[in-house]
């Protein structure tokens, strides 16, 4: 009896001790979690980045050939595309951190962190549409400001309209791989509280 009881403590020992090796995330899942979210931000900015500066062109040179309203919107398109030009160059300055030594928690923290910021910027971009759609309708009842209201209105429009498509798809992109963060928080022994670094 005696004999019995050991073994079956010495089992479930090993039970335990095998279970928590093979509940550990591996190395390499982790570090192709955190790659393809480093790849994503990448293409996030360079393909802002890419918007911003094909606009700034198109509409600097448009800017000087157009009277009216176009000239307005491409003048208001010129500036509002700086503006994304400079996020993604911040963007790009964000990712000088490689993902490769991350551990469990930085990256969740990181993936999450995105998340929130494509859903903060979806909302301003709705207010940008309505923002844009008010300067139009208010260069209706200003006829002296006519076509500065409006030409600035449709380039607000324009751009929010691009904006929240951008986000809006990223952001399902994103959400996309919360099964994957699942598994990786599942397999873990200490779920999303891993601080350590996986090496």
């Amino acid at each position: 009896m005696k004999r019995t009881c050991t073994r079956l403590v010495a089992a479930a020992i090993w039970l335990l001790s095998a279970s928590s090796v093979i509940a550990q995330p591996s190395v390499t899942d982790l570090r192709e979690f955190s790659r393809q979210r480093y790849q994503h931000q990448k293409a996030l900015s360079l393909t802002l980045g890419g918007y911003a500066v094909a606009n700034m062109a198109v509409s600097g040179i448009a800017a000087t050939q157009t009277t009216g309203e176009t000239k307005y919107f491409h003048r208001m398109n010129t500036y509002w595309n700086a503006v994304n030009a400079g996020i993604a160059g911040i963007g790009l300055l964000g990712l000088r951190n490689r993902p490769e030594n991350e551990s469990l928690g930085q990256a969740v923290r990181q993936h999450e962190n995105i998340k929130q910021f494509l859903l903060l910027n979806a909302g301003l971009d709705v207010a940008y549409i309505a923002g844009g759609l008010w300067l139009m309708e208010r260069g209706n009842n200003r006829p002296d400001q006519r076509d500065k209201l409006r030409g600035f209105g449709k380039a607000v429009l324009v751009n929010g309209g691009f904006l929240l498509a951008f986000d809006v798809v990223n952001y399902f992109i994103f959400k996309g791989r919360d099964k994957r963060q699942q598994q990786l928080l599942e397999i873990s022994p200490i779920g999303g509280r891993i601080v350590l670094p996986i090496k």
